[in-house]
């Protein structure tokens, strides 16, 4: 790539803050104390770096430039912007920051500091089952998938990006939401993703360690690599071999099983619970079994009906 013009980058600068409200003596004054040149170095303050910037330039003795909350607050958009764009390495480019672009990303970093306050409060997400059964794979995965969706990484990012199937983009995919966006596109390499992977691996190992998923998720404990934890656990848990292997076990189950009039401890309630949980198994793997059969081979397995 090109490398950008000095002087073109900087008149892009400059009229990006101009349109956050900024009049020449403020923009010189923010680029001089900042020491930012073009608009993607924005990515190497923090948001608390434009509330200090600001405040120097409100409280100094001299030169006082009067920068109005408003104003900031729209630096603090574009300060956002820019940075949600870096962590999803997606091109920053100053003349796209219109003033609609202001207001849109300034009203979308209140929300968000909103939302995040509130899910801390209310304590939303809600840690996964622990995954002991191989037949509960499935519930598991869907329950970690929902789990990772509300915690939020690096950049706000949702974790499930860490465990999603395709690694690579489709770069003609249409996204219905940012959501779907970030997930799909967010970066699986570069610090950011080395540290959610690990914190993705800490909560996948929790949860597997007492479980049939052990053998296959330890042995990523040294990487901390919580991405080829999970790709471990759907090669092997959603393999031909083991899903053949779980329907035939789902088959040997109806063929054994038998309601011949109440017993200690197998009652008719416990019949029809073990009846339908091979039949969820099929579900899971995708066997098809119609509801006739279904329902002729629960009535062929009752010898006594008291």
């Amino acid at each position: 790539m090109q490398a950008p013009n000095p002087a073109a980058a900087r008149a892009a600068l400059n009229a990006a803050l101009n349109r956050c409200g900024l009049d020449q003596a403020a923009i010189e004054a923010v680029v001089s104390i900042s020491g930012i040149a073009h608009i993607a170095m924005l990515g190497m303050l923090a948001a608390s770096d434009i509330a200090r910037i600001c405040k120097v330039l409100r409280t100094r003795a001299v030169n006082t430039i009067m920068i109005m909350v408003i104003q900031e607050q729209l630096m603090q958009g574009m300060h956002f912007g820019v940075t949600n764009r870096q962590r999803l390495r997606l091109l920053v480019d100053a003349n796209d920051f219109t003033a609609a672009t202001a207001f849109a990303q300034t009203a979308l970093k209140t929300r968000t500091l909103e939302d995040d306050a509130r899910e801390e409060k209310d304590q939303v997400a809600k840690q996964p089952d622990k995954f002991k059964k191989a037949s509960e794979y499935k519930i598991f995965t869907e329950s970690l998938d929902t789990y990772l969706g509300l915690l939020k990484g690096t950049g706000k990012i949702p974790l499930k990006y860490v465990i999603r199937c395709d690694a690579v983009p489709d770069p003609d995919a249409v996204y219905l939401s940012e959501y779907e966006q970030h997930v799909a596109i967010a970066p699986l390499a570069g610090p950011e993703f080395n540290r959610d992977n690990s914190k993705v691996y800490g909560i996948i190992k929790q949860l597997c360690l007492e479980g049939p998923g052990r053998a296959y998720v330890i042995t990523f404990d040294t990487a901390q690599n919580g991405r080829g934890a999970f790709l471990a656990l759907r090669d092997h848990f959603e393999s031909d071999s083991f899903c053949n292997r779980s329907k035939n076990e789902a088959y040997a189950t109806l063929h054994t099983l038998h309601y011949n009039g109440e017993k200690c401890g197998f009652t008719f309630e416990k019949f029809v619970e073990k009846h339908n949980k091979p039949f969820l198994e099929f579900e899971r793997q995708n066997e098809p079994v119609y509801e006739e059969k279904k329902g002729r081979n629960f009535l062929d397995r009752i010898s006594t009906l008291e």
